[in-house]
């Protein structure tokens, strides 16, 4: 339960996306005053609906508000909102907190930080991890990067978004442990595919192999939610997408290059996913790097054995 000062706190929300719309829901429902932009009107006005009100400009929304909180998806758009004609830097004002819950390099955040200094604003790089339903059902993780003091201050907003929080150090450092994340996940993906695609290839049902892998030694999310939800009913409607897992590939190889570690498994699911997207599957969920594999193997996992 927010407690009265909680409650009293505006905070903003930019960028209303697959994420950025639950998480400003749920700050809705915890009792705060919202006070949000969007580049496309349509989220912006089913935010209005449930009680928000709209801003015309990320500046706009900065002069509102104690905390502003943005969640898009490339490095572009975050410049935008922060340092962008109208951005939230003109209307920053000294005591505010600005949380950048979006995925990017920690060179990002960190440029930033130093833009908000000047200001007198203080910065979280606070990117979330658990996908659109984790969203929605405020059971996120969130990375943190700042002052822990600061930290201290946004705890009440960003415990909406999920009690999983971690404060993982200075400025950027929420990104570099996002990034091992992704790492993490897009692998996981590729190799529950390639596993799928090869068991279905020889003849095994693939609900039955599903099955049998989840109660083995090779069990993990990715498997526990790729397969039923998209792979298994070909149901591959974004949550997250190739091209998005692309762009997070790409940062933690940048990042890693810049620090002498060698990625050499996190290139080769790059290049994975990259041959998805040449497909024309980057819009999809992240589960459609199935398809490439399965256009190679001539077979469909769920629906088509392999050929005789």
């Amino acid at each position: 339960m927010q407690t009265n000062e909680a409650r009293d706190m505006r905070v903003g929300f930019i960028g209303l996306g697959r994420m950025g719309f639950p998480m400003a829901g749920n700050l809705l429902k915890a009792g705060f005053a919202v006070i949000a932009h969007n580049r496309s009107q349509g989220p912006l006005e089913r935010l209005v609906a449930l009680g928000a009100l709209a801003a015309a400009s990320p500046a706009a929304v900065a002069d509102s508000v104690d905390i502003l909180v943005s969640c898009v998806m490339t490095q572009s758009e975050i410049e935008q909102i922060y340092l962008g004609p109208a951005g939230a830097l003109q209307g920053a004002r000294p005591g505010q907190i600005f949380i950048d819950a979006s995925t990017t390099h920690p060179d990002v955040n960190r440029k930033l930080a130093k833009a908000l200094a000047a200001k007198d604003v203080a910065f979280l790089d606070a990117p979330v991890s658990g996908g659109p339903r984790g969203a929605e059902q405020g059971t996120l993780a969130v990375n943190v990067g700042g002052d822990a003091a600061v930290l201290a201050k946004a705890r009440t907003v960003l415990e909406v978004f999920g009690h999983n929080i971690f404060h993982m150090g200075p400025v950027g450092a929420g990104n570099a442990a996002k990034l091992c994340n992704q790492i993490l996940t897009g692998g996981a993906h590729v190799l529950v595919a390639e596993a799928m695609v090869l068991g279905t290839r020889l003849g095994l049902d693939p609900q039955m192999l599903f099955e049998a892998l989840q109660a083995s030694s090779g069990q993990c999310r990715a498997l526990d939610r790729a397969v039923p939800e998209a792979i298994l009913p070909r149901n591959f409607a974004a949550s997250f997408t190739v091209d998005g897992i692309i762009k997070d590939l790409d940062c933690a190889l940048r990042m890693a290059g810049e620090n002498n570690v060698r990625l050499l498994l996190p290139a080769l699911t790059r290049q994975v996913f990259q041959e998805a997207s040449s497909l024309g599957h980057g819009d999809e969920h992240m589960a459609a790097v199935i398809r490439a594999m399965e256009a190679i193997a001539g077979v469909e996992v769920g629906s088509a054995q392999p050929d005789a």
